[in-house]
């Protein structure tokens, strides 16, 4: 029980951080010049933390612990890759698919950090509890 709290809490300040540099810094104005009017002014964060507590547990049992009963961070790497295209790709590739005028460069980018964040997120979990468990 205590290897998968300090896997989750690393696994969360990883998203977190990660997420919050990307959406906040890198590509703040990415998202906002693809999507124009369908942003809302701010952002839900009640939802938004029901996301990232969610998609943590997902990410801790799906990509950390089978990393760490391999001993293998190439493990959680590739486990959280793979969580992130078929999370991401699930809403992007939806959207592309049901939406008017979804924009397709806006896909394809967020797929790409979705894949590459999760990918992180795991490997910060699985260190978490290497460092500290």
């Amino acid at each position: 029980m205590k290897t998968a709290l300090i896997a989750y809490a690393g696994t969360l300040l990883t998203l977190l951080f990660g997420d919050g540099v990307w959406l906040g810094l890198i590509a703040r104005s990415f998202y906002r010049d693809q999507l124009g009017a369908l942003m809302l002014p701010s952002p839900n964060l009640a939802l938004a933390a029901l996301f990232y507590l969610f998609f943590t547990a997902a990410v801790v049992v799906l990509a950390v612990l089978p990393a760490l009963s391999a001993g293998s961070i190439t493990t959680a790497l590739v486990h959280g890759a793979i969580l992130g295209l078929a999370a991401y790709g699930t809403y992007d590739i939806t959207n592309l698919a049901t939406l008017r005028n979804w924009p397709l460069v806006m896909s394809v980018v967020d797929m790409a950090w979705g894949t590459a964040l999760t990918a992180l997120t795991a490997a910060g979990g699985y260190f978490a509890v290497r460092l500290i468990g």
